[in-house]
């Protein structure tokens, strides 16, 4: 009698990756977002208008984003990737002799950027912004805070500073506010407005940090 033939052992099964095709429908729908944000308002934006402009299909939008506040919320998440890369960027250290220099640099990178951009004037800075985008908003400041008061750790020899709050991070909100105002009543952040909310943020930061604070 012939031997039984032994069954080819199957190989364990791997989680199919994310297809190409949805990839790039997410990508073309938040691409269409961004574009549409620059000429419309918030409030007027609809899912047909970014399924028109990215040229698919209105079902095949909702699969990925099934109301505004959540494509929002999703475009909110990359503007804050982009302020960690703006953050990271090394300092001029050769241009540093004063604790405010560090503000002075990372604040006109920020305006810098909310000046080029009017879909994150509108997410960030705008009046009408959801609640749910301002709380995230308040949550990644803590964290952008943390990356500041580093900065200032590796430069200068920092005195006790409060445990229950962030003060770096408070003073980048005390600096959006201002910022705010600039958009709601000139549609950007102007010359005298971007030094305000500068001069506020440094004049908040006072209140913690001497005038005189030694160099590492």
């Amino acid at each position: 009698m012939a031997d039984a033939a032994v069954p080819t052992p199957t190989a364990p099964r791997t989680r199919r990756k994310p297809q190409a095709r949805s990839l790039e429908r997410r990508r073309a729908i938040l691409d269409a977002t961004r574009e549409l944000l620059e000429t419309t308002t918030i409030s007027d934006l609809s899912l047909y208008q970014v399924a028109d402009k990215a040229e698919i299909p209105p079902s095949s939008l909702y699969h990925f984003f099934p109301k505004v506040d959540v494509l929002l919320g999703a475009l909110v998440e990359e503007i804050f990737t982009e302020f960690d890369t703006i953050m990271n960027e090394p300092l001029d250290t050769d241009a540093i002799h004063h604790w405010t220099d560090i503000t002075r640099q990372l604040q006109a990178r920020f305006v810098a950027y909310y000046r080029e951009h009017k879909y994150v004037r509108d997410l960030i800075l705008g009046q009408h912004v959801i609640s749910t985008i301002r709380h995230a908003d308040y949550m990644h400041d803590d964290l952008l805070g943390r990356r500041i008061r580093e900065y200032h750790e590796q430069l200068f020899q920092l005195p006790p500073l409060p445990k229950a709050y962030n003060i770096f991070a408070v003073a980048l909100q005390v600096a959006d506010k201002v910022y705010a105002i600039s958009y709601q009543e000139y549609g950007n952040i102007t010359e005298e407005l971007a030094r305000e909310g500068r001069r506020a943020a440094q004049a908040y930061l006072g209140l913690y940090l001497p005038e005189v604070m030694p160099k590492r």
